[in-house]
């Protein structure tokens, strides 16, 4: 019994002592975190001074490296940026972190990355490591339950980091694209910092298709997105699905990965929530691709724009009015 207690004693001291460790590292910047956080002050910045309405894109990166939204504004006479930074991020803080720029009247289109509906309440160490050094309060605004998990998955090398005194510079090869001076000001990826990076055929190629398990949405996810849902509605904001960018892959057509697809557009259909677009049409083929499966080339970006004007129709937010009509045409 001695031994026992003794052992929990000890787990408890250690636990303290990697708690003790992260606390006081909150708010030093790390060049792994550098990225994501730089493209938000941008994306921040254009948003709050786009004028209103506007079209918010929100999602991970496949929307930086999928959608321009340059376009999209010149099509609707619509102030639009392109919000989409890291799906690393996860789900929760994504749509949380968009409601810091979103006002009464906008539209939020939603094309969300496939592993975003399958979340569980776990931090990511990407987000805990991007909390840490740039966004500390919302850390600490997390349920206890999330912040124990959070603690948990920080790795030692993210710690001894922060220990050091962390680093605000960009570092290694890959800085080369994930650089803010790559971003346009309305948060879209430049194509030509893209075209410069080469050609990634042969690492494409051997890509797997994504692993969605069972093909079921997380309880998780359907809560984030469900209070969300519930969050636009209450402020007059339109809020629109769709399916994201990805690389076709065969298995694509299984059975399990079209119930998947049809539980999203179910999901959103149920709370109310317009969805545009089919997922088969956003299975695009190799050569429009970039450097991974969610990451398009320059003329990826061009045919994945039109798409999603053809999918938007002549007025975004008319969407959202047929869907009101029609459920008020139909009540249950």
């Amino acid at each position: 019994m001695r031994y026992l207690i003794t052992f929990f004693i000890g787990v408890l001291a250690s636990a303290g002592i990697v708690a003790l460790l992260v606390m006081v590292q909150e708010g030093v910047p790390t060049s792994s975190s550098k990225w994501a956080s730089d493209l938000y002050q941008l994306k921040d910045a254009h948003a709050r001074a786009s004028g209103e309405p506007k079209l918010l894109i929100v999602s991970g990166s496949n929307s930086v490296f999928g959608i321009n939204a340059n376009t999209i504004k010149d099509t609707y006479s619509l102030p639009t940026t392109n919000y989409g930074v890291h799906a690393g991020l996860g789900l929760r803080y994504l749509l949380e972190r968009s409601k810091r720029v979103l006002n009464e009247g906008d539209i939020v289109y939603l094309p969300l990355e496939y592993a975003l509906y399958q979340q569980t309440p776990k931090p990511s160490s990407q987000l805990m490591d991007f909390l840490l050094a740039t966004d500390p309060e919302y850390f600490q605004s997390l349920p206890p339950y999330e912040k124990l998990h959070g603690y948990l998955n920080i790795s030692f090398s993210r710690i001894w980091e922060g220990i050091k005194g962390g680093s605000n510079r960009y570092q290694g090869s890959s800085a080369k694209i994930y650089h803010v001076m790559n971003i346009d000001k309305s948060g879209n990826q430049r194509a030509e910092s893209i075209e410069q990076a080469g050609i990634h055929t042969d690492k494409l190629a051997n890509l797997p298709p994504k692993d969605i398990g069972n093909g079921e949405l997380t309880a998780y996810s359907r809560e984030i997105l469900t209070g969300y849902f519930e969050w636009a509605q209450s402020k007059n904001i339109c809020v629109i699905g769709a399916p994201p960018n990805l690389l076709y892959h065969e298995a694509y057509k299984s059975d399990n990965f079209q119930q998947f697809f049809r539980g999203i557009v179910s999901f959103f259909n149920s709370n109310d929530i317009p969805f545009a677009g089919s997922a088969k049409d956003y299975l695009l083929p190799v050569d429009l691709f970039f450097d991974t499966e969610y990451h398009l080339n320059a003329n990826g970006i061009e045919s994945r724009t039109q798409l999603t004007v053809r999918d938007l129709g002549p007025d975004p937010k008319r969407l959202c009015k047929d869907k009101i009509a029609s459920l008020n045409s139909n009540p249950i």
